[in-house]
């Protein structure tokens, strides 16, 4: 399922993206179908609760469509074109982001990788939907991109084995780790994290969806891609990821406990460059979404 996070004139719900290419609203869905049937239950409160659904959710959601379909009622919860999208997970418990995870895009820096995963937190304040825009300030010097996939945990674990670390999923999204290059670099140079430099307001585009693990067979072999101005920039396949998604569990449980609402950024490929404010920035991953954002100036 793609679900979305959406906010109708002024009020928040979920949505699941179909076919004919319509958002329908989940909670008002399965709310009234109960009591259609006198029934007694709760609607999903949160995205993590719909995702960790997973297949049993979607089959609940397709038989309530059925049922609403054969009252002739379906059209009355279908969200309208001004439902805006919101980021799927809008403060994440944690953002996790795993640095040279690709090969090349650590060549491309001038940087080895490194035997075990580094990594690294950017703050939750930093996320922002798609079509939002990525605000730059006039003093920070070069921002790049870095178009990712980002695993969104629905379950914690404490030493998890790579065996059962993806059980801890609910889903994916894709994730934009826009970075204060030059601001990194600096901190770098003075052996100093480069928490800031990744962490702006802004700085960390999310969406457009998350898509529940049960439909994305192999996140290992997904394409990858971003696009400025229409120009493709990064171009490669999830296959390319150094260390593997459960592995990346695995390593982070060993240090700290993982919680539900942590997100794993899971890196980017080679193929990040500078973006400016009048520029549009797209990010995709196959099969997962695409997130666009455009680029201005910050109010200062």
């Amino acid at each position: 399922m793609q679900i979305a996070r959406v906010e109708v004139n002024g009020v928040l719900t979920y949505g699941i993206l179909q076919p004919d290419n319509l958002l329908y609203d989940l909670p008002r869905m399965l709310r009234t179908v109960r009591e259609m049937r006198s029934e007694v239950g709760d609607s999903p409160k949160t995205m993590l609760d719909t995702a960790m659904g997973g297949s049993r959710l979607s089959d609940a959601f397709l038989d309530a469509k059925r049922e609403l379909e054969g009252h002739g009622l379906l059209a009355r919860f279908a969200l309208p074109a001004n439902a805006r999208l919101l980021a799927p997970i809008p403060r994440p418990n944690r953002i996790l982001a795993i640095g040279r995870n690709y090969a090349e895009h650590a060549k491309e820096q001038g940087a080895k990788v490194f035997e075990e995963p580094i990594v690294f937190l950017k703050a939750s304040t930093s996320v922002i939907g798609s079509e939002s825009p990525i605000e730059i300030p006039s003093w920070i010097g070069r921002v790049d991109f870095e178009s990712e996939l980002l695993v969104v945990l629905g379950k914690g674990g404490k030493n998890v084995r790579e065996e059962d670390a993806m059980k801890l999923v609910a889903g994916y999204s894709v994730f934009n780790d826009v970075t204060a290059r030059d601001q990194q670099r600096a901190a770098q140079e003075r052996k100093h994290p480069w928490f800031l430099s990744k962490s702006l307001d802004t700085f960390g585009p999310m969406g457009p969806y998350l898509v529940t693990a049960d439909d994305v067979p192999d996140p290992h072999a997904l394409r990858i891609t971003c696009k400025v101005n229409g120009e493709i920039k990064q171009n490669d396949s999830t296959a390319s990821m150094v260390f593997s998604i459960p592995t990346l569990i695995a390593f982070l449980s060993k240090w700290f406990a993982l919680e539900a609402g942590d997100v794993i950024a899971t890196g980017t490929p080679s193929g990040i460059s500078p973006i400016v404010p009048g520029d549009l920035v797209e990010c995709e991953v196959e099969g997962i979404g695409l997130l666009r954002n455009p680029v201005v100036a910050a109010k200062e």
